[in-house]
């Protein structure tokens, strides 16, 4: 959503930090045409050698577009659960799981909570690089290559990652599922924008959207145990 209510505020800055977009129905678009929220959004940036995919990427039958302004984390979460299993969820089930509420989201906990109902099949682990101060949230050079290689050995070791990022648009904080990265960009299955969501690392701001302190770097992966 472009903002949290007033009346939601306060929680907000407590720390429920998924808050999505509002209104657009989630795109598609594949091409190299800029999607809104996006900036110099070009899917030819993937088309690198040293691209580190996703073993699982969210296909057309995995991918879930979010049906409202609140539901990020849960069809973040539905996509996970389409290609690690191959089943469908029904989403007022997912938003049970994850806690979301209207106008606000879901916790970041709850979120981990949930991907812990997957069962004892599943390897979870979940992080962040580091929480500031609202007033000291820049995120340094050196912190933003820490957050890169985090992102880059999970992929490498074979986990689906739920990312809570800044919204590209609107600053607020989303969800989506990390599908690929390199040295010049990050693509993600954004259930707001669309299946394949591309843009220049540089411009992907890996932190909570409303929470204080301000969380660099969370993520929630998940992998079939060995």
């Amino acid at each position: 959503m472009r903002s949290c209510s007033v009346a939601f505020l306060g929680v907000c800055l407590a720390g429920l930090i998924g808050c999505a977009q509002a209104g657009k129905t989630a795109s598609t678009n594949e091409t190299d045409r800029p999607l809104a929220g996006y900036p110099g959004q070009r899917v030819a940036l993937m088309k690198r050698p040293d691209t580190v995919w996703a073993s699982r990427r969210i296909g057309p039958k995995e991918y879930f577009a979010q049906p409202n302004d609140w539901t990020c984390s849960a069809s973040s979460y539905i996509m996970v659960y389409r290609s690690l299993t191959g089943r469908g969820i029904p989403l007022r089930e997912v938003v049970a799981r994850t806690g979301a509420q209207k106008g606000v989201g879901a916790e970041n906990s709850r979120v981990v909570e949930a991907m812990k109902m997957l069962g004892p099949k599943y390897e979870i682990v979940s992080g962040q690089s580091s929480a500031h101060p609202a007033g000291e949230s820049r995120i340094q050079d050196a912190e933003k290559a820490r957050e890169h290689a985090t992102l880059t050995r999970l992929l490498r070791e074979g986990y689906l990652v739920i990312l809570n990022f800044r919204n590209p648009e609107d600053h607020g904080g989303h969800y989506g599922v990390l599908q690929g990265l390199n040295d010049k960009a990050i693509q993600i299955a954004d259930p707001y924008y669309g299946r394949i969501s591309v843009m220049p690392w540089k411009n992907f701001d890996f932190q909570s959207g409303y929470s204080d302190p301000v969380l660099h770097g969370w993520y929630v992966a998940v992998r079939p145990k060995p």
